[in-house]
């Protein structure tokens, strides 16, 4: 009873609206842009995106009824950790958020250094940020990158201190011109996928690789947690709904289906246009690591084709939308983390107070954007990891919990999800088993380093967390 007294506490402030902008915002940013050339269309072409798409959604909706399952039953702070913590206990708790955690702040990272890909995209060498550069790892960046991602950290980091209440109308907007943007551009350029024959031909529809259809679906379905990850962040403000927790169901389903509608919509729209001397999608796609500017983004080249300056703007404006609401939504989930990591006394209670979580987190992400987008992009292979574990522990929690209240559909539910996520960490850690990479030697070395510095950070934390509650007997 003392958790349900200490909800009422809080603030109630998000609307249905609000908490929908949260979760499909965190979902959607600038990888949705990318995904679809660089990989989508490669391993299984348009209508192999298609289906594995909506299998992958679907999946994920039944995730989604396992986090909507728990925010019913166990409201309060902390969203998953609260959960794995109360059904399976305090380690394997910590597991998840670890690994939650860096998983958000991946999210952050990754689009905060995408602006100045948008902005090069669009202005091409117009713009003269900076030409200087440095190397790291063998990967050069430019300091303007880095020098627009910090700014843009800042900015948001700035924004949550002094305007909480702005930001947050700002997020729902821009999730809601997000939305419509890419759907209007959509509504423009998909009569023209005709322009390009083989588009949906079967000879052409499964991917550049050669794969067998079977094999294409499932390269492009075992992509979904990266690419649907983020709307169960919506788990860590329940207690700051303004309205009955029930709802959420609908809330989680409509960000996953709103979601698996926008990548399967600018996968479609990259396959409408082609730059002179490409007579197909398949030649196009296949050429870009060779392209710069427009050509290299082919949502962004196809809406221009079609559309003209006018649907290069709306997607750009699109594009912005997404990558400022996840990074938004990042930073809220990432706070969230450290305030629930804090109030189980595994931080400083000095991360229980909003301003120093927020410095913090603005702090660590400027310091790694110097690391520049390529080495960044580790961080997101290591963010599907973390995906796939949060996925696990809620499924698994949402079983155990259902089966003890009795409820049949629900436990169904929680062991599909589980065995969908365990199915998700195989195909991540083992190479091969698609035709897409999952995890480079680096990403497992760094995944690796990763589960070492949280084995010494537990050891720490159970350490002094004892010495306390020794000194208080």
């Amino acid at each position: 009873m003392m958790e349900n007294n200490k909800i009422y506490k809080y603030h109630r402030y998000l609307s249905p609206l609000d908490v929908w902008a949260i979760s499909f915002g965190c979902t959607v940013g600038w990888r949705a842009f990318i995904i679809p050339g660089s990989t989508f269309l490669p391993a299984a072409g348009p209508f192999g995106t298609l289906i594995g798409m909506a299998i992958g959604a679907a999946v994920m909706l039944i995730i989604g009824a396992n986090v909507s399952f728990l925010m019913r039953h166990k409201p309060g702070t902390g969203g998953i950790y609260t959960y794995t913590k109360e059904v399976l206990g305090r380690k394997h708790a910590f597991v998840c958020t670890w690994f939650l955690t860096l998983s958000y702040l991946a999210i952050l990272l990754v689009n905060a250094v995408s602006l100045f890909t948008v902005v090069r995209t669009l202005f091409g060498s117009r713009i003269q940020i900076s030409y200087r550069s440095y190397n790291i790892g063998g990967n050069v960046i430019s300091l303007g990158e880095v020098g627009v991602s910090m700014i843009a950290l800042a900015c948001v980091g700035l924004l949550f201190i002094n305007a909480k209440p702005l930001l947050q109308k700002l997020q729902t907007i821009l999730a809601v011109f997000m939305l419509a943007g890419i759907l209007i551009v959509a509504a423009f350029c998909l009569p023209h996928l005709g322009s390009i024959r083989e588009a949906f031909s079967m000879s052409g529809s499964f991917g550049l690789q050669g794969n067998s259809r079977p094999f294409a679906v499932l390269s492009v379905a075992a992509l979904t947690p990266l690419a649907f990850f983020g709307f169960e962040s919506v788990s860590l403000e329940t207690v700051h709904f303004n309205f009955k927790a029930h709802l959420s169901r609908w809330i989680i389903a409509a960000s996953i289906l709103f979601a698996g509608i926008v990548f399967i919509a600018l996968t479609l729209i990259s396959v409408c246009a082609a730059p002179d001397g490409y007579t197909s999608w398949q030649t196009y796609i296949a050429g870009l690591d060779h392209m710069t500017g427009l050509p290299s983004v082919p949502s962004f080249f196809a809406a221009k084709a079609i559309m003209g300056d006018a649907g290069l703007w709306i997607i750009a404006f699109a594009a912005l939308a997404a990558i400022l609401t996840s990074m938004i939504a990042a930073y809220r989930a990432t706070m969230r983390m450290l305030a629930t990591m804090a109030e189980n006394h595994l931080l400083s209670e000095k991360f229980l107070t909003t301003n120093n979580s927020i410095i913090i987190i603005m702090m660590i992400a400027i310091l790694l954007s110097v690391l520049g987008r390529n080495v960044i992009e580790y961080f997101m292979d290591l963010a599907s990891i973390g995906a796939v574990i949060g996925f696990g522990y809620t499924s698994l929690s949402a079983w155990k919990l259902a089966r003890k209240q009795g409820s049949g559909l629900s436990a169904a539910a929680g062991a599909a999800g589980a065995i969908a996520s365990a199915a998700f960490a195989v195909i991540s850690l083992i190479p091969k088993i698609t035709s897409v990479e999952m995890m480079s030697k680096k990403t497992l070395l760094l995944l690796s380093l990763w589960c070492v510095l949280g084995l010494v950070f537990y050891l720490y934390t159970a350490v002094r967390s004892g010495a306390a509650r020794r000194i208080k007997a």
